[in-house]
């Protein structure tokens, strides 16, 4: 065991105090405030935790100290004269918080600014409590004091923000209502003057992130659609991956994640931002149990799990095109919002930009070849261990005294937001390694048709934003801030020992578009122009920003990072994959094939590699390559170019063999595995067609291809099965054209079911029928006593009238989709 900092003796034990409980003996105020707390089983995180052994050298959190009996130890302990700094802190925090709770009586809940408020004050009453005991008194003494100080201004100028912007508009999040609840202060390392990112409950239930820094990612990236704040201050609107979701896809869907954020408002505006609070999915499950140690996250169905990686692709492309760094898994949280059906990776912590390299590893996604961190954003492996956690814990000795040390092994976490698995217990994107890179190149293909306009998109936004320059890695700079000041002086700049000497971890930037260095000397202050080495590292360059880098060949190096990242995961050495139009073909690590269909332009797109050398091969995609194959429902000269007749024969076709299996499988009760797979196969790759034929021409509608080729390309994206992304577009595409006359309204109807049905939702117009105790009934519908007048809505007569003709003409099977 490390060498022990401290012990509280247990209780009854000769060394621990015999009176009973005596609200803090002789301490000052604030601290027998807390203690008091303590014995009533509050302040939770004001000290260090208790830990245990836990699996795989790791330890694990049992608890915090609690409990008359610690409580009695605790304010013993805190008399010894080492201890009054910390004391001494407390004692000015309790009077900042006696001063600033009535002020802020209209915006703050009683009890939130208290000193005993664990969430808000735990990280600083801990570093204080540390330092302590690691330091010399002196040392201590003048830790606490600035630290103290750096805090009460940090939560004056933060009170006085909010307030402010409360009135002039913060991030349009639902739930902003009433006072702040709960205020929750992240424990790492400071920035700016001890700035701490800060969670904000309010009573209403809604929940902002307060950014104390300049960088402005979230902002520039992914604020969603307008933003009126940013106009206010003469920077445009928007941000680019709302613009890249509002594009016409390429080669096929791209949904990257957007969330609601603003720069702060009024003077000093610049070093601060909101962005609403991304909660964790509601599909949660273990990923791994120990006994009775359990570690939890996102667990998807597998059709779910699909999509999900899909859309984690088009983000790791978007973060490669883009220069994104520091995508390491607590910056990049699975996670749902207000609204939405499925969760998406969130990168919340997005502060390095526009950065040059050569390597996905470079962003923080995957893990680097030669090593490093495995905590990487696109977890692949649900360790036990965790990325972070407290410098020093207890542990209960074998006779009840707790003996307080370093931490030196990993904290065992038994939640993450950074790992992701489905139901089948198959983690990370590795199993669905055809989903993953088809996101990426349907992504890559889209910002390569627009790279032009987002090239101008980001040139205009661009001088408005700020980017973080990162000098060194973080953890010299931590290990600096605990190690003697005289050693950093020769290794640091000027600049850097500034900013080490007031407890922050050394924070510099520049404009997105380049510029001066800078940094802010003052928490709140004016930024001034700041010096550091040459080599600085991980700075934003006008290549990447004017999006020079986006060609198709370059999109190889990214493909080679993402499948050597789980190659051990997959059923190797030789790996052969074929689906969704992604072919893939692997011998070993660090030798594969990768092809993509791009339907859109006949074209199969082909990357191959090795060790040294990485090739990009374009090829015609053959009439044998094609939906249906020749001879089949797909096969026809005309339909190749995809002329209105072309496309009215192949879905003409289309139906006449749909019909010739579906009708023998129905009435054969859904039974016929055979036919069940040849319908599989017609759907998906007539669903690729159809995709390519919305790319070129828009839904295929009445005008163009006829009322019954209309209804049967409707009636295909109703029977494409876990492919929700498509039929959701789809259905937009059908509402347009049913507005505007080219299409019935009730195949509106139909799709709208087909998809609700899909995502677990009851249906709104009653057109889905399954078999219950012998009969078919309706699937469950919303609002089922207004069903009728939404049917008459869309021209569909009443249901029990369709349930009658229904039940006649299914009689003999178990369940109906029409």
């Amino acid at each position: 065991m490390p060498d022990v900092l401290w012990e509280l003796p247990a209780p009854g034990s000769a060394g621990a105090p015999e009176v009973e409980w005596s609200q803090g003996g002789q301490l000052p105020y604030g601290a027998r405030k807390v203690v008091d707390s303590v014995a009533a089983g509050g302040a939770q995180g004001m000290f260090p935790p208790v830990v245990t052994d836990g699996p795989e050298g790791t330890v694990v959190v049992l608890r915090h100290l609690s409990g008359a009996a610690e409580a009695e130890a605790l304010a013993d302990a805190l008399t010894d004269a080492r201890f009054a700094p910390l004391t001494a802190a407390m004692e000015r925090l309790d009077t900042w918080c006696l001063r600033a709770a009535p002020r802020w009586a209209g915006l703050i809940a009683p009890r939130v600014l208290d000193v005993a408020h664990g969430e808000l004050f735990g990280p600083l009453s801990t570093e204080i409590f540390e330092a302590c005991l690691t330091w010399s008194k002196r040392r201590a003494a003048d830790f606490a004091a600035l630290r103290v100080a750096q805090f009460q201004h940090f939560l004056d100028l933060f009170l006085t923000r909010l307030d402010r912007d409360l009135a002039a508009g913060l991030p349009d999040v639902p739930g902003l209502d009433g006072s702040v609840s709960g205020i929750w202060a992240h424990g790492d390392e400071t920035h700016n003057g001890g700035g701490r990112v800060l969670r904000v409950e309010f009573a209403g239930g809604g929940r902002l992130a307060y950014k104390p820094r300049p960088a402005s990612g979230e902002v520039l990236f992914l604020a969603e659609g307008a933003d009126e704040a940013d106009e206010a201050d003469g920077a445009p609107a928007g941000s680019v991956f709302a613009l890249l979701n509002s594009l016409p896809m390429a080669s096929g869907p791209v949904r990257l994640p957007v969330l609601r954020c603003r720069m702060g408002q009024g003077p000093g505006g610049a070093d601060y931002s909101w962005h609403e609070w991304i909660d964790p999915p509601r599909t949660i499950g273990v990923l791994r149990a120990k006994q009775e140690l359990a570690l939890r996250g996102t667990v998807l169905e597998p059709a779910a799990a699909r999509r999900f990686w899909h859309r984690a692709g088009a983000l790791a492309a978007a973060g490669f095109a883009f220069g994104i760094a520091d995508l390491i898994g607590p910056n990049l949280p699975a996670g749902t919002r207000p609204g939405d059906d499925e969760p998406l990776l969130y990168p919340v912590d997005l502060e390095v930009y526009f950065t040059d390299s050569d390597r996905l590893s470079a962003t923080g996604l995957v893990q680097d070849p030669a090593g490093g961190p495995h905590h990487v954003g696109l977890e692949s492996v649900p360790r036990w261990c965790d990325l972070d956690g407290p410098p020093t814990c207890w542990t209960t000795g074998s006779d009840g005294t707790l003996r307080l040390a370093r931490r030196t092994r990993p904290l065992a976490r038994t939640w993450t937001r950074s790992v992701v698995a489905d139901t089948q217990g198959r983690v990370g994107y590795g199993p669905y390694l055809d989903a993953m890179l088809r996101g990426m190149f349907d992504a890559w293909t889209l910002m390569c048709r627009n790279r032009e306009r987002i090239a101008a998109f980001v040139a205009e936004r661009a001088p408005h934003h700020v980017v973080r320059v990162l000098a060194r890695p973080t953890r010299e700079y931590a290990d600096a801030l605990t190690a003697d000041r005289d050693d950093a002086a020769a290794v640091f700049t000027p600049d850097e020992r500034a900013q080490l000497a007031r407890g922050d971890v050394p924070y510099f930037f520049r404009t997105a578009a380049g510029g001066p260095l800078q940094l802010l000397p003052e928490p709140g202050g004016p930024a001034v122009q700041a010096e550091l080495p040459d080599s600085t590292g991980w700075t934003p360059t006008a290549v990447v920003r004017e999006g020079r880098r986006l060609d198709l060949a370059r999109l190889g190096l990214a493909l080679r990072g993402a499948v050597e990242h789980v190659f051990a995961d997959l059923a190797g050495p030789d790996v052969c994959l074929h689906g969704d139009g992604v072919r893939i073909t692997l011998h070993g690590s660090h030798h594969g094939e990768v092809s993509f269909d791009w339907v859109g332009t006949g074209r199969r797109i082909t990357y191959t590699w090795d060790e040294t050398k990485l090739r990009l091969r374009i090829d015609e995609m053959g009439e044998t390559d094609g939906p249906g194959g020749p001879g089949g429902p797909g096969g026809s000269d005309a339909d190749t170019a995809r002329t209105p007749d072309g496309i009215r024969e192949r879905l003409l076709r289309l139906g006449r063999v749909d019909a010739a299996l579906r009708t023998p499988w129905a009435a054969g009760g859904f039974a016929d595995a055979e036919l069940e797979e040849k319908l599989g196969r017609l759907t998906a790759t007539a669903a690729t067609w159809l995709d390519g034929v919305i790319a070129e021409h828009g839904w295929p509608g009445q005008r163009l291809v006829g009322p019954e080729a209309s209804a049967i390309a409707s009636g295909l994206v109703q029977h494409v099965v876990a492919r929700t992304d498509f039929q959701r577009r789809c259905l937009r595409l059908v509402e347009a054209a049913a507005a505007d006359g080219d299409v019935p309204l009730r195949e509106v109807a139909y799709l709208t079911d087909a998809l609700r049905w899909q995502e677990g939702r009851g249906q709104v117009y009653g057109t889905k029928f399954r078999k219950v105790a012998g009969e078919l009934v309706p699937c469950p519908i919303e609002d089922a006593s207004r069903v009728d007048a939404r049917r008459a809505g869309v021209g569909l007569g009443p249901l029990e009238e369709y349930a009658a003709r229904l039940r006649e003409r299914f009689a003999s099977t178990d369940g109906v989709s029409a």
